[in-house]
């Protein structure tokens, strides 16, 4: 019996444009978040580099503590020989969402010790009294929902109508429809809204992070003396929300975009594909 063999399928994964398609958002990402922070900086008196690190907020502090506030600290948390203590106030601003003061405060061994630890921070109230209930972080859910917003809105403008972002410009890419057509700008936004959705996910987590109380006691006091004694603040909420946030991006941009040859999630949801011009 004749019969002409199957030819094995290649299992090799070659997923279209990946290199290029990487290189045009690293070139539209800096672009848009350059002119974000530029424009924020017109209106606020927060640099350029600090918004950028953290988050849009402008941050001033001052050694002034109250008497009050230092003898309490001095009574809870009593230096032993040849141990100096560091203190301050901060006021952090959040664009458009007010101000929040905070205390820090940790000891070190000699005047040229630079490891502050245990380090404590925790709100003060208007009074300078410490804030030991759980403060939920709206300004930073806020924040991580406003940038996404505004950085999706940015990319499907120029994603929209036959129009390119920068990046896509320089490697030949365009976004159209896989009939052919151009998206139009609601098409656009979703699909950004969608590349984006690990970012909303990253702000939902960490501020459910901030509904739960950062240390084990209320008393501040009691928590003077916990740190006196070595008490060691963990960081696992944090290193939680970024392994989430990575996971989710792997899940959401990588894996399909390897399967797909390409096409990831949001393209397919909003029936769209990038395409080489």
């Amino acid at each position: 019996m004749d019969y002409t063999a199957e030819t094995p399928q290649s299992i090799a994964l070659s997923p279209r444009y990946f290199w290029r398609r990487l290189a045009a958002y690293t070139v539209d990402i800096i672009i848009f978040q350059t002119v974000i922070l530029l424009a924020i900086y017109s209106f606020t008196a927060a640099p350029p580099l600090d918004s950028l690190v953290h988050g849009w907020t402008s941050t001033q502090c001052t050694e002034a503590i109250p008497d009050q506030l230092a003898k309490r600290i001095d009574a809870g948390w009593p230096l032993k020989t040849g141990e100096i203590r560091g203190a301050d106030i901060c006021a952090e601003t959040h664009l458009g969402l007010g101000k929040q003061k905070y205390l820090r405060t940790g000891v070190a061994e000699d005047s040229d010790g630079l490891l502050w630890a245990p380090e404590l921070t925790i709100p003060l109230d208007a009074d300078n009294n410490p804030v030991t209930k759980t403060l939920p972080a709206y300004h930073s859910l806020l924040f991580g929902i406003a940038t996404t917003a505004l950085i999706a809105l940015a990319f499907a403008w120029f994603s929209a109508n036959g129009r390119r972002t920068f990046g896509k410009a320089v490697v030949f890419l365009k976004v159209q429809s896989v009939d052919g057509k151009n998206p139009d700008l609601g098409t656009a936004f979703k699909r950004e809204i969608l590349k984006f959705s690990p970012n909303l996910l990253f702000s939902t987590v960490a501020f459910a992070i901030s509904l739960f109380p950062i240390y084990p006691t209320e008393d501040f006091d009691a928590l003077l003396r916990m740190f006196r004694d070595g008490y060691q603040p963990s960081d696992d909420g944090t290193v939680n929300s970024y392994l989430t946030w990575t996971i989710a991006i792997m899940a959401w941009w990588a894996w399909p975009f390897m399967i797909w040859r390409g096409q990831t999630f949001y393209d397919r949801i909003c029936a769209c594909e990038v395409v080489s011009d």
